[in-house]
């Protein structure tokens, strides 16, 4: 009975050591998966923090060069009686988009997304704090949105044929300084609101 009492407990202690020592592995293995992750979420942000403060300067040069063209395109378009607007763009001496000063074509803010979209194909994002998450997806969509306005205006203006009145033209230099410039300042402003705090929640 000695015997086998002392069998059952030999047989214990090594499946409690066995047991610790599997428990420790695991233990050790999930320390360093948290810091993994929590090195990779560190870099996600980084990287997220670049990616607005550059989309964030590219903006800000854009609405800069639309509130100028603005200007420019309201004080001319005051000169342009109806004739003038619905008469044929091509060869017309009235008006020409090419002598606006500070013409510089129709330009879109060069907004990246490429650290966002990382953070959502690797799942780090997950990580982050769901109201940050929300805000952030928020000014991404936007970013898509805005992209989409500026491509549609810069293919009516390379679309210029024979067909194309003055007043189109006049249309499509509004969109981008009324329409365009405002979806600039609003995306701005949402880049403003997001503080460093906020995501590192």
């Amino acid at each position: 009975m000695k015997k086998n009492t002392k069998r059952i407990l030999k047989y214990l202690i090594e499946f409690l050591i066995v047991a610790f020592g599997v428990y420790l592995g695991v233990y050790a293995s999930e320390i360093q998966s948290k810091k993994k992750t929590k090195s990779e979420k560190e870099k996600s942000i980084t990287y997220i923090i670049q990616e607005l403060e550059s989309n964030k300067k590219s903006l800000e040069e854009s609405i800069k060069y639309h509130e100028s063209i603005k200007k420019e395109i309201d004080s001319v378009s005051k000169t342009l009686n109806t004739k003038d607007l619905f008469s044929t763009y091509i060869g017309n001496e009235s008006f020409r988009h090419t002598k606006l000063k500070g013409w510089n074509g129709i330009k879109i803010a060069n907004l990246q997304d490429t650290s966002f979209e990382a953070a959502k194909i690797t799942g780090i994002i997950r990580e982050f704090d769901l109201e940050f998450i929300q805000r952030l997806s928020k000014i991404y969509k936007h970013q898509v949105t805005y992209s989409k306005l500026g491509n549609s205006i810069l293919t009516k203006m390379i679309n210029l044929d024979s067909s194309t009145k003055v007043v189109d033209v006049v249309n499509a230099i509004e969109l981008m300084t009324y329409d365009l410039c405002n979806y600039e300042k609003s995306i701005l402003k949402a880049i403003e609101k997001m503080e460093i705090k906020d995501i590192e929640k």
